[in-house]
């Protein structure tokens, strides 16, 4: 079984958070636990200080609100860290897999004695809280800015960036299990509209989302509408 620390060795989290070999404490022996399609690993207003590295799969990080909706906030690919508080308290979102999922758990206590005694693992850890501030920050400008064709040409053009750092996505093609429902909470749009506005990139010739499959037809347009930059996801 592939442990924590060669994952982070070998992938964009490792860069982000080891690069020297260090990570001789036990925590970093952790191995792997699989999770089914359709789980919850871990939901939220719970009161537990696991933090979930993402070995394989795809999940959805979501905030439930008291109507039973709910806003999906991020979808955690391969080498992403889940989890990360400076304060104790409950969870502020709930993290469920979409696919088989692959996470590695570690205690944030054990992770933050790491960070205090390592300085460059603190500086790693640190700009990749930063890369998710910026992802985040990107999401919030889709459902408050920009309109259905932006945001939906923005976010998938932001699924093929990520996955392509991770060696998931080539030639502008990749696997996307996302359904339209879920791709609606992510994007702030109805199911409706969502199918809609897929129908009109795909019209457009700019992207097709089909067969659990997207495709991106003309970059260069695509990139235009959807004003897209993709320095806010860069690695160091």
């Amino acid at each position: 079984m592939q442990t924590l620390l060669e994952f982070m060795r070998s992938h964009p989290v490792g860069g982000t958070l080891l690069k020297n070999g260090w990570g001789n404490n036990d925590f970093f022996g952790a191995t792997a636990k699989i999770y089914k399609p359709h789980s919850v690993i871990s939901r939220q207003d719970d009161h537990n200080d696991g933090i979930f590295v993402v070995k394989s799969g795809w999940a959805i990080l979501y905030h439930g609100l008291p109507n039973g909706e709910r806003q999906i906030i991020d979808t955690p690919l391969r080498g992403d860290i889940v989890g990360f508080r400076g304060v104790d308290g409950p969870r502020l979102a709930s993290l469920a897999s979409i696919t088989e999922l692959a996470v590695y758990e570690i205690s944030s206590k054990e992770l933050l004695k790491a960070i205090l005694s390592q300085g460059h693992l603190g500086k790693k850890i640190a700009c990749s809280l930063a890369r998710l501030n910026a992802i985040l920050a990107e999401h919030l400008m889709n459902t408050g800015r920009r309109n259905a064709m932006r945001r939906t040409a923005h976010f998938l053009l932001e699924l093929e960036e990520r996955l392509s750092m991770v060696g998931l996505s080539a030639h502008g093609r990749y696997e996307c299990p996302l359904t339209q429902y879920e791709l609606a909470d992510i994007l702030g749009m109805t199911a409706v509209h969502v199918n809609r506005t897929l129908r009109e990139l795909r019209k457009a010739d700019l992207v097709s989302f089909k067969s659990g499959y997207v495709e991106v037809i003309n970059r260069k347009k695509l990139v235009e509408t959807a004003g897209f930059d993709s320095e806010y996801l860069r690695y160091l």
